[in-house]
């Protein structure tokens, strides 16, 4: 049946029919055989669209270089014909595919040419060759003086070929009008070579191939045979997302890591519904999976894996990409990425790639992600995900910096550990990045250790000042004083002076005051490198060893009960400077203290949340003795325990975990019944700490909480006299007294932070 014309064309938009596609590749397989005299083997010809499809209504014709060695049918079989070398072509429009065949046993090819080389059919001038030889000559005009051949070396391996081409050039090195050439071989033991340039490898070693002009100009390139592995260019696995595709390149290192063309080869992949591979190399993620990916020929097999992973949606970075990193000379700043899926899970196996734009400001390790500042500026630092769109950028801006440690100033009991921490701060004091590869020395190693970490051990009594050098010379100090966990009041020498011990041995008190004035109610500062105390109605400050004494406060009025802030920068007090005591704030480096609670009650015992917010105290308001609370700046004043007959809340501590203690004084039946409980200050739920068989007078709590200091009148009635017990809170332990001599009171417990 004829169609109508048109008709034709529109069939081609059919379900199932073939639309037209251009060929832009032909390949021929195997590209190398070797076959007898008078043997026949068969030969296959795939042509392929520019996208890797293959098209498979083409004709294709065949043709051998040399019928003398090799014939060739129209259905690509080859019949050797005598010793040697031919090369079949298979041609499909322009494009061409070409495989080496090496006959073996029988008689030799008819002698070529006396000069041992294939004499290009001579043309009219101005007549292109019609056998192809000026096929990749550059074009040119004027008569050629010199004659080149590319590459100017030759790498094979074994059964490979590479076509060579002449360059005519004249004497400016510019291209000259392009010429006939006579090619040989002087080695035709180790390669040959056709009329077309065509150079095929047949024994290991180093030949010659020489192309030679009518007009006698000359040239020669050496052809380097060996029998030596290629590998994958690309490192494994090869890790793609659905849809994407790479070219996998194969090379040979040892011939300065060449590319293998890949016609020569045989690719397969091992689940072609995970990943395919084209007969170009093209690979291809069909879906989410694991394949290998194999490639043979040049008598040699290779495979590497292919990870395909699942699409990824989006980046999750750190740190904020919005923000401005900044990082110090010699510091370092962590960066991470994280591929995720459109359920926000990770995608593991999804390749990330880093770079930096100036790697003279800043190093970057991208296994790491860690950012290293080498001098001032700024810089970007870009990371890039699979996929479109997916790509983070931070401006990075490197800093001039000093080091600050995590602590100035610390106070330890003995045998504890602390870690002390660095960090660059810009020129504001703003701390701008963890100091990392900090150099720690302590000028007395034998009271206070340090180790490569920056832990430092409180070793022996005393003090001493540990040192921290950062890259560049940047450095910081930390002054460390060693005193004993547990400072009371005692009457040992005659008059109440500071003392101190450890919990694992009460018996060894160590004087800490040297003076012969009053010294009573000691208060630790927060990082327990200072203690203020009360004496001659003033409060006084000194370190922790009992050096370096200074007067806090000056009026002429009886101050005491000090207790630090948080920050340790103020102290909160009581003082009868008014009519009645009240509670006043005084920082540290301020002459005259703030009033927080107003007269006519009479306010004491003041303590301060660890958040700094809160403070606690006793006052005499609504006609009982009981505990309030107020803001830091005195606002906000509410009762917290409520007022009744025969009750008194006395002696307010927070606790680490923001709850409160206190001591609850009861009458009953003519006794007076004390108990240290513990209160929630949301829900107001009150939980005992001791028993009622002690005369508790005053306690201290341990930071930690897990030690009661209990100032106990062990008389009971007439006059008083004071011991302080240490007890364990939880475990149900008695409470053990600190030993005394003969009429030694102790009073006022605090312990070290």
């Amino acid at each position: 049946m004829t169609l109508p014309r048109g008709a034709a064309a529109l069939l081609l938009g059919l379900p199932g029919t073939l639309v037209a596609q251009n060929v832009a590749e032909v390949q021929v397989a195997p590209p190398s055989i070797t076959v007898k005299v008078g043997e026949r083997s068969g030969l296959l010809a795939t042509a392929f669209d520019r996208v890797g499809n293959v098209i498979p209504t083409v004709r294709v014709f065949w043709s051998s270089n040399n019928i003398q060695i090799a014939r060739v049918d129209n259905n690509g079989t080859v019949t050797g014909v005598a010793n040697g070398v031919a090369i079949i072509e298979a041609r499909v429009g322009s494009r061409k595919g070409t495989a080496a065949v090496q006959v073996v046993g029988g008689t030799g090819p008819p002698p070529p040419p006396p000069d041992g080389g294939q004499q290009v059919t001579q043309t009219p001038p101005g007549t292109p060759p019609s056998d192809g030889s000026l096929v990749g000559q550059p074009p040119g005009t004027g008569v050629a003086t010199v004659l080149r051949l590319e590459p100017p070396t030759i790498y094979l391996l074994p059964s490979e070929n590479v076509r060579a081409a002449p360059r005519a050039l004249k004497d400016d090195g510019s291209a000259a009008a392009p010429v006939v050439v006579t090619w040989r071989s002087l080695r035709p033991d180790i390669a040959s070579v056709d009329q077309n340039g065509v150079v095929v490898a047949l024994a290991s070693g180093q030949g010659t191939v020489q192309i030679t002009t009518g007009s006698g100009l000359t040239a020669t390139a050496p052809v380097v045979v060996q029998q030596t592995d290629f590998v994958f260019r690309e490192q494994a696995p090869i890790t793609l997302g659905p849809g994407e595709a790479d070219t996998v390149r194969v090379v040979v290192p040892a011939q300065n890591g060449r590319i293998i063309n890949p016609l020569a080869l045989q690719w397969t992949s091992s689940d072609p519904s995970v990943a395919r591979v084209s007969l170009t190399g093209v690979l291809t993620a069909v879906a989410p999976g694991k394949a290998t990916v194999s490639v043979s020929g040049l008598l040699q097999a290779k495979s590497i894996d292919v990870v395909v992973h699942r699409p990824v949606e989006l980046l999750a970075v750190r740190p904020k990409w919005q923000d401005e990193v900044l990082v110090p000379i010699q510091g370092t700043v962590k960066f991470e990425a994280q591929a995720l899926a459109a359920d926000r899970t990770p995608v593991a196996d999804a390749p990330l790639q880093w770079s930096l734009a100036d790697t003279s400001l800043a190093s970057f390790d991208a296994a790491s992600g860690v950012l290293a500042g080498r001098k001032a500026g700024k810089t970007q630092l870009v990371v890039k995900g699979p996929g479109q769109g997916l790509i983070v950028t931070w401006t990075v801006r490197v800093l001039a910096a000093s080091v600050r440690l995590s602590a100035a100033r610390l106070g330890l009991p003995l045998n504890r550990r602390y870690t002390l921490k660095g960090n660059y701060v810009d020129s504001a004091g703003a701390v701008i990045g963890l100091a990392t590869a900090l150099t720690w020395a302590s000028d007395n190693p034998q009271l206070v250790a340090v180790a490569d970490d920056g832990i430092i051990t409180a070793v022996s009594y005393g003090r001493a000042q540990i040192v921290a050098t950062a890259p560049g010379g940047k450095r910081a100090t930390a002054d460390v004083v060693v005193q004993g966990e547990i400072v009371v009041a005692s009457s040992r020498s005659g008059r109440f002076q500071l003392y101190a011990a450890e919990r694992s041995n009460l018996a060894q008190l160590r004087k800490i005051t040297q003076d012969t004035a009053i010294a009573t109610e000691p208060a630790f500062s927060p990082d327990g490198s200072r203690i203020a105390y009360s004496s001659h109605r003033h409060i006084y400050l000194m370190d922790a060893d009992g050096t370096n004494v200074t007067r806090l406060t000056n009026a002429p009025a009886t101050d005491g009960r000090a207790q630090f802030t948080p920050d340790g920068n103020a102290v909160v007090f009581q003082s009868d400077r008014t009519a009645r005591s009240q509670i006043f704030l005084q920082p540290l480096s301020a002459a005259e203290p703030t009033q927080l609670t107003q007269e006519p009650a009479v306010n004491s015992q003041p303590t301060i949340s660890p958040d700094g917010e809160t403070i606690a105290f006793v006052s005499s308001r609504d006609a009982g003795t009981n505990v309030w609370l107020m803001s830091k700046d005195g606002s906000n004043q509410r009762a917290f325990t409520k007022s009744t007959p025969g009750v008194r809340n006395i002696e307010p501590h927070f606790l680490r975990d923001g709850s409160l203690a206190y001591l609850l004084e009861t009458k009953q039946g003519g006794r007076t019944l004390t108990q240290v409980v513990k209160a929630d200050l949301a829900t107001g739920k009150v939980t005992p700490l001791t028993g009622t068989d002690l005369v508790i007078s005053a306690f201290a709590l341990s930071p930690s909480g897990d030690l009661l200091g209990l100032v106990v009148n062990v008389q009971g009635g007439g006059k008083p006299f004071y011991r302080v017990y240490i007890q364990p809170i939880g475990t149900g332990g008695a409470a053990v007294p600190l030993p005394t001599t003969g009429a030694e009171q102790m009073m006022t417990p605090a312990f070290m932070p």
